[in-house]
């Protein structure tokens, strides 16, 4: 699969499915098709389009959003219980590092983002390398 988002305003590919297979298909890093709202462009999940709201970093390694905006607020509960359902777990909420590495991928300033995995050494450490500027960053 390619890295990174498609061209503005392009459509989703892959099969037309339900939330919860978009959903699932994201927390176990595998192709997932699109819903009416979500859909993945590799290494984000997106809900309503064109906001993110949930980022892989690692293999088991997720950060989650944490201020989606009112109108999509309730899609974060879905994400995190597909998640749960991988044997992925909350290990910081409002994680402060996140803020560079939403920043660098996304352009989010003053986003909040909660940091999933299934272990917590792994998590903060692909975490940290994905601040660190000289560094391979999440993706390489």
């Amino acid at each position: 699969m390619d890295e990174g988002f498609a061209s503005p305003f392009a459509q989703p590919t892959g099969p037309a499915v339900d939330d919860g297979a978009v959903l699932t298909s994201f927390a176990r890093d595998q192709a997932a098709g699109h819903s009416t709202r979500f859909h993945v462009e590799r290494p984000t999940l997106l809900v309503g389009r064109n906001v993110a709201a949930a980022v892989r970093i690692g293999p088991r390694t997720v950060l989650v959003r944490a201020d989606l905006p009112d109108p999509l607020a309730g899609a974060k509960a879905e994400v995190e219980e597909a998640l749960a359902g991988e044997g992925l777990t909350c290990f910081d909420e409002d994680t402060l590092l996140a803020t560079p590495v939403a920043l660098q991928l996304f352009g989010l300033r003053l986003s909040s983002w909660d940091l999933w995995g299934d272990d917590i050494d792994v998590a903060f450490a692909v975490l940290r390398s994905g601040c660190v500027a000289d560094q391979a960053g999440p993706f390489g």
